[in-house]
């Protein structure tokens, strides 16, 4: 047996055990995304928006000197309002990402 050969088999079955994105219908080989899959498109790039938000602020959080009377209680509330202004934040417009992924949607429907 040939190297080629192992290659091409072990391909085949990554090919087949590789598991499509829940929601995401292809039809035809076009890369068409299915109707219903709209909704739930927008949602997840809304979640990854708010997520990616709340890391920036985490990680410009960190660049502030911390004071003399520093709490570990404390990091776990910022951490709670960092997800809060994240998410309000991408309600409001965000950064780009969820309408990225709407134009995105709209352009392969």
């Amino acid at each position: 047996m040939e190297i080629r050969d192992f290659l091409a088999g072990q391909m085949d079955l990554a090919q087949m055990s590789a598991a499509q994105p829940a929601g995401l219908e292809r039809t035809n080989g076009q890369g068409q995304i299915a109707q219903t899959s709209t909704s739930a498109l927008h949602k997840a790039g809304q979640e990854f928006e708010a997520y990616f938000i709340s890391y920036l602020i985490k990680n410009m959080r960190e660049t502030v000197p911390k004071g003399l009377l520093e709490r570990k209680g404390e990091q776990v509330w910022y951490s709670f309002y960092d997800q809060e202004i994240a998410k309000l934040a991408t309600q409001a417009g965000g950064i780009g990402i969820t309408a990225f992924v709407d134009a995105y949607v709209e352009k392969n429907r």
